[in-house]
Parts: structure tokens; C-alpha cells; sequence
């Protein structure tokens, strides 16, 4: 029996999507002050008057008797007729992943690409699943008038994954991070945004010093090392720069925006490479951008 996906302290909803005849939610469901769950709900209106695979359980009654699963029964999730989360207060729902609750800044880059890797993995099912339905019924329907059942019984979520574009470094591999990072930075077009805890002036002279005075540059740090403000400060008064510095406690992440790209850093920019660490891209840039947008805004302004 699946894990419940709505009893618990609350269950917030957190993206709906819509298609062709399935309606379909992500939540997220805080089960107790130390656990939460992400969890997909699905329902739909839509049925036919036939034995054939049905998307959910409203079929005339002589379907459900003859014993046979529906579509959604087939990939694993449960009915419930009292869920909270999509109108009408019915749904099929299935937990994605259990999670450690927290502040949403704990857990680092790892709890970012986590979560980020949930949403994309609801958009994704979402999408697919009209499509996903359409070609199972069609083969459903060819064998049972044969006279065969398709046994698409008991199918598992695959585990979720984070990041497509990513990269390894070995120790001592510090001239290939910094070649990297320099050659993501130098496409910005419009904006360059680093999010550092401990950055100092290498961060400014490597990867921001070649860039247009049309690309705004911001730096969020928590404790800047070295000769880092007193650089920053001459940085600024560089003829027609746009540059700033800010900083906040709650900054404990290594990662960067270039226009509409993010990409995360396992060690801060002054020491990479001198250890082993990674370099990753991220899809859903637009779930980072949100958290480190609004860390931006409660910052102190340094520089």
C-alpha cells in the first residue's frame, strides 16, 4: 500500500498542470515536525462506456466489478475520496520523495537540486501522461479482444535524479574549474549574479573583470575574505559599471546566475578545484532564482 499522500500537519499545493483530460497537482505534504513529502495528485472526468482501460474510476459500475485496474491503478497510485489538494475532493496520488523539513537555505545546493528535480520530474509526468494513456489503451484494447490482459502491475517510480549538464573535477584540477567558469561568464548578455559565502577579490578579477559594462554584476557573500571589499569598492567605481555586493547569515551556497541559466559549485570559487568537487547545470533555474531573489533583497548592502 502506497504511503499516504494527505494525512498530516498540512499538505500545501504547490503546481498544477492541466492536460488534455487529466487534472494533476504536485503537494507538498508536512507529515510531522521532521518529515515532509512531495506528492502527485490526479484525477479525470473523462470515461466511455466500454470494458477498455479506463484514466480513473468512473467507468459504469460492470468495469470495476469484472475486477479490472484502470490506468492510473497500472502505474502504482492509490485512490482517495477525501484528498485536499484537487477540486472535487477526489484523486489518485502517489508520494514522489520523502524529504527533510527545515528552513528552506538548509541543506545547501543538495536540497535545492533535490526539489528542483521533483518539480521537473511532476512537469514531465504531467505532460506525458494523456499521451502515456492514449498509447496504453490502444494496445489494452487490441489484446483483451484477443482475449489477453496486459499485467502492467505494481510499476515504481524511477528514482529522481538531479542536474543534465554537469562536471567532475579531480583534485588539483584548479586551471580546468577556472577556465570553465570563466567561459560560462563571459556569455552573459545581461546579467551575472554570484551567490558565494566566502568569496574574495579572485572572484572579481578571473571571472567578472572581462565583462561588458552593460552586464549588471551582483555578488550575495556572508563573510568576504582577503582583499575582497576593498577590490569590490574599486571595482564599482569602475565608468559605467553596474555592481553591487550584498550580504546575508542565511548565504551558506556556491552557485551562479548567467542570464537564465544556474549553475551550482560544490566548494566556494576561491578554493575550487583544490579539492575534489563538480560544477552542474540546472533545468528549473527558475526555483533558485526565487529563493536567492528574495535572499537578495532581505541583504545588507556591502559594496
Amino acid at each position: 500500500m502506497p504511503s499516504e499522500g494527505h494525512v498530516g500537519l498540512s499538505n500545501e499545493k504547490r503546481e498544477d498542470r492541466n492536460v488534455g483530460a487529466f487534472n494533476t497537482s504536485l503537494s507538498y505534504l508536512t507529515r510531522d515536525e521532521r518529515t515532509a513529502c512531495f506528492v502527485i495528485h490526479v484525477y479525470s472526468n473523462t470515461f466511455d462506456l466500454s470494458p477498455h482501460l479506463q484514466r480513473t474510476n468512473l467507468a459504469f459500475s460492470g468495469y470495476r466489478t469484472r475486477g479490472r485496474k484502470n490506468f492510473l491503478e497500472r502505474l502504482g497510485f492509490a485512490f482517495s475520496s477525501t484528498c485536499n489538494i484537487l477540486t472535487g475532493g477526489k484523486c489518485y496520488f502517489h508520494v514522489i520523495e520523502e524529504v527533510q523539513r527545515g528552513d528552506r537555505f538548509e541543506g545547501g545546493v543538495e536540497n535545492m537540486l533535490r526539489i528542483s528535480a521533483i518539480h521537473e520530474r511532476f512537469r514531465k509526468f504531467a505532460d506525458g501522461l494523456e499521451d502515456t494513456y492514449n498509447h496504453m489503451r490502444e494496445i489494452d484494447q487490441k489484446l483483451f479482444n484477443m482475449g489477453f490482459e496486459l499485467p502492467w502491475e505494481d510499476l515504481k517510480l524511477a528514482p529522481v535524479v538531479f542536474s543534465k549538464d554537469e562536471k567532475v573535477y579531480e583534485k588539483g584540477m584548479v586551471y580546468d574549474f577556472y577556465t570553465d567558469i570563466r567561459e560560462i561568464t563571459q556569455t552573459a548578455k545581461n546579467e551575472a549574479f554570484v551567490i558565494d559565502a566566502y568569496p574574495d577579490e579572485e572572484v572579481l578579477d578571473l571571472y567578472l573583470e572581462k565583462l561588458s559594462p552593460t552586464v549588471r554584476m551582483r555578488i550575495l557573500a556572508n563573510k568576504p575574505k582577503g582583499n575582497f571589499m576593498a577590490v569590490a569598492k574599486k571595482f564599482k567605481q569602475k565608468p559605467g559599471v553596474t555592481f553591487e555586493v550584498r550580504g546575508s547569515p542565511d548565504c551558506h551556497d556556491r552557485l551562479f546566475f548567467v542570464d537564465n541559466s544556474c549553475w551550482v559549485m560544490g566548494q566556494s570559487i576561491k578554493d575550487a578545484g583544490k579539492k575534489p568537487t563538480y560544477l552542474a547545470r540546472m533545468e528549473s533555474h527558475d526555483l533558485f532564482r526565487k529563493v536567492f531573489e528574495e535572499l537578495w533583497r532581505n541583504a545588507t548592502q556591502l559594496v
